[in-house]
């Protein structure tokens, strides 16, 4: 009998490997897994609401049209057509409002593509493109609405005492809604005139606060007295003042002063200590720190937007003023 090569032909194993095939999970279970990653990651409580709120939406667009939401029955050409026409043309979203959600969508997907529950083939985000948002006018309160704005509040009352000094402190440092509700008394560093500020992505930075402000926030905790809770703006139920209750507050207020063409609203604040630090001087570098802006990008719109060098080269260069 001859013998048998000793050398194994590998061919022979090319088509007879088992191909072991798994079971797409459907959209609430790899919803849920992709939740469960969040957190192990540590996000944020805020982004993690964010990202469940804009998929569990996403769910609801799929199903409102028909379509199919297992992850794994999702197309590119879905993405563009049942949820970036339809939010445009159907809900009349704003280009910000659609990328919005797209960012949410995009991080969902290459999760699971990542832990394997789709292939990288099966991924309608790998070529999804955010869609071109227009560059809208900043828009900023001016100095007339600012004092408007500030003689609403009846600083007889708690309630009145207490916005009156959110908005002092919104327009000294241009803070999120979100964050100056987080901000707590023990954030305060008074040795070093700064406050503590949680920022996006549990970025904290320190922003500075000058001796107006602090003379205010010292009034202000004496008539809050000693609580409890450590957030330092509270209900009059002694409840942390909610981002979304802030938010109300301040357009109640633009309601009462009867402020048109600008949006009352904790941003427009933003934009305004924007507007007015680079008006009054202010670099790129002190600002971004400030804002808590990971990029210059928006920082030095700001400064194109509000900056007065332009105008005043323009003045001096005027072909116009020069001819006549």
């Amino acid at each position: 009998m001859a013998r048998r090569k000793n050398v194994i032909n590998t061919e022979i194993f090319a088509d007879s490997t088992p191909k072991i095939e798994v079971e797409p999970e459907d959209f609430d279970t790899s919803l849920h897994m992709y939740l469960r990653d969040c957190k192990i990651r540590n996000l944020s409580e805020y982004t993690i609401q964010y990202y469940h709120y804009e998929l569990i939406a996403f769910r609801g667009m799929l199903e409102k049209q028909g379509l199919s939401t297992r992850p794994n029955k999702v197309t590119l050409k879905i993405l563009r057509e049942n949820v970036i026409l339809y939010m445009m043309e159907v809900m009349g979203r704003k280009e910000t409002s659609i990328n919005t959600r797209l960012r949410a969508i995009r991080a969902f997907f290459n999760y699971l593509e990542r832990e394997g529950m789709i292939a990288e083939l099966d991924n309608p985000v790998s070529k999804l493109k955010l869609v071109k948002a227009k560059k809208e006018i900043v828009q900023t309160f001016n100095r007339e609405q600012i004092h408007d704005l500030l003689r609403q509040p009846n600083q007889n009352t708690f309630t009145g005492f207490r916005d009156y000094t959110i908005l002092l402190l919104l327009l000294e440092t241009g803070v999120r809604a979100r964050e100056l509700s987080d901000i707590r008394v023990s954030d305060i560093i008074w040795e070093d005139s700064q406050i503590r500020i949680n920022g996006k992505g549990y970025k904290e930075r320190l922003v500075p606060i000058q001796t107006t402000m602090k003379r205010q926030l010292k009034k202000y905790l004496a008539i809050r007295g000693d609580m409890n809770t450590g957030f330092l703006f509270v209900t009059i139920d002694d409840e942390i003042l909610s981002s979304r209750q802030l938010q109300c507050r301040i357009a109640k207020y633009g309601r009462m002063a009867n402020i048109k063409g600008v949006r009352c609203s904790p941003h427009t604040f933003r934009h305004t200590f924007a507007k007015m630090a680079v008006q009054n001087g202010a670099d790129v570098f002190s600002l971004q720190k400030i804002l808590g802006h990971t990029s210059l990008e928006m920082v030095r719109n700001y400064v194109n937007l509000f900056s007065s060098d332009v105008f005043d080269a323009h003045k001096r260069f005027s072909p116009l003023e020069k001819l006549l």
